[in-house]
């Protein structure tokens, strides 16, 4: 079998999951692409800092040279930046934009709509340096497709396949050979793979159901987020949140709850964004609350609390005046209500793709998703499509046969992990992180280390200015991509 490892992500994870499948092909012919040098560093997902910083550390020559069998083609695939298009002045199309077939609008919009958060931008400068950025490294990206789809590889490996960098690569390659994109799977130290999208819900729940499921774990997940004890993310979003509150309006009566979505995170893994019948989450819930004032139910929207740290674009979605006319009491991003205590307060709850539809089956409360979600496809949510379904589902509201049991599964996969990566410790810290023994990224180690020191001396440590952890953007409190 001829093997090509295309590495686009100098995260010390995607290192060590490269490094394990160029040993598992130790009879093949392992070929290797700098994906990186040639083209994921001129993505927005990388700062000039952190491109000198990955130039210093040599992770590929360090890392992935000494395990390959056979040569690495960089140097034959090299893109040619002038053949890249100029940007265009205006958005409007931009999703529909494809280059011989592959869709190159999409996997700008992916890493913009992520990196900003900017919801219907109508020109580049709406994203700031971030589109341009996008623009660039989609098109280098599609023209090392196209070039490594005429070498003849049987398989390929490559991180993602979904930001500007990686998907127009996967896409004109896959016409020619079996590209196999992985991505961690539950925990930092576990990874799944997958020939197809790792971002449609059909395709996740299938890999999630080909992992045992540890039922206590799984359990112990929901009671960690549920007592804000455990996993960052739902201590983040939750931590500011008076526990047992909910609205005065809302107590003693029949209450209905839809809990949305961020778009943003939508548009960054899905092709179209619709929810079943309905454009968008606006017409969903403008729907519910007609059904709910015809049916005497009080209904609540609470608002994803991620948005409070989202660009405000987000709100031209909603048609606030219009909601609260029909009955319906909006709980915005940071009002201190209690997610869990609101869905204890339902007798039914509807979302968009939501966590919280684990949650509500995991807690008995009988709940459905307005369009396709990860969660009716593993059947622990019931699915609606249109405005008479949702009507069916408030008068006589369900759960799926053993929908409790089977949000286990997600709580098992977050908690035990997928396939274990090998020889990967990520220590304390991403930046401390080590790949057989071996420090992967000398210069955050060595940053990371003075911080900490500063920080037991009593010190203030220094600012962390680059914005990256591993190849990953943060962005603080309410903070924007800033061009550069």
């Amino acid at each position: 079998m001829k093997v090509l490892i295309a590495s686009a992500n100098p995260w010390s994870f995607a290192l060590a999951v490269e490094r394990q499948m160029a040993r598992e092909h130790a009879s093949d012919t392992v070929d290797l692409l700098d994906l990186w040098s040639i083209c994921s560093r001129y993505s927005p997902h990388w700062s000039r800092r952190d491109r000198v910083i990955e130039r210093l550390n040599r992770k590929i020559a360090r890392f992935m040279r000494p395990v390959i069998s056979g040569r690495e083609i960089t140097g034959d695939v090299a893109p040619d930046h002038a053949a890249v298009p100029p940007v265009p002045q205006e958005l409007t199309q931009l999703r529909q934009y494809r280059v011989d077939d592959v869709p190159v609008g999409l996997a700008i919009l992916s890493s913009v709509f992520e990196l900003t958060t900017v919801h219907g931008a109508r020109t580049p400068a709406e994203y700031g340096g971030a589109f341009e950025d996008a623009w660039h490294s989609a098109h280098l990206s599609l023209q090392i497709g196209q070039a490594v789809a005429q070498l003849g590889y049987d398989r390929i490996y490559v991180f993602g396949g979904r930001h500007c960098y990686s998907r127009p690569f996967v896409d004109a390659a896959v016409e020619a050979s079996e590209v196999l994109r992985y991505e961690q799977g539950g925990t930092g130290t576990a990874y799944v793979i997958t020939a197809r999208s790792l971002y449609e819900p059909a395709n996740l729940a299938r890999i999630i159901d080909f992992y045992p499921v540890d039922e206590r774990a799984g359990a112990e997940f929901f009671e960690e987020r549920m007592s804000r004890t455990g996993s960052w993310d739902a201590h983040f979003f939750t931590a500011s949140q008076t526990p047992g509150r909910i609205p005065e309006q809302l107590r003693g009566r029949p209450l209905v709850t839809f809990f949305s979505s961020s778009v943003d995170e939508l548009y960054a893994i899905r092709d179209e964004i619709r929810f079943g019948a309905f454009a968008s989450q606006n017409e969903a819930a403008l729907a519910l609350a007609r059904i709910c004032r015809n049916e005497g139910k009080a209904f609540a929207i609470r608002f994803h609390p991620h948005l409070k740290y989202k660009h405000p674009s987000w709100r031209h979605e909603w048609d606030f005046a219009t909601l609260e006319t029909l009955g319906a009491v909006l709980v915005m991003p940071d009002d201190p209500t209690d997610t869990y205590a609101l869905v204890r307060a339902s007798e039914s709850v509807a979302s968009c793709g939501s966590t919280i539809s684990f949650e509500c089956s995991y807690l008995g409360v009988p709940n459905a998703v307005i369009g396709e979600a990860l969660s009716s496809a593993m059947s622990v949510s019931d699915t609606v499509a249109d405005e008479q379904q949702l009507h069916e589902f408030v008068r006589s509201p369900s759960l799926p046969p053993d929908a409790a049991r089977k949000a286990l599964a997600l709580g098992s996969f977050y908690k035990r992990g997928a396939t274990p990566v090998i020889g990967l410790d990520v220590g304390e810290h991403p930046n401390l992180s080590r790949v057989d023994g071996r420090i992967v990224d000398p210069v955050r180690f060595a940053v990371q280390r003075a911080r900490g020191w500063a920080t037991r001396l009593g010190g203030r440590a220094p600012a962390n200015r680059s914005g990256i952890v591993e190849g990953r953007v943060t962005l603080p409190s309410g903070a924007r991509y800033r061009a550069r």
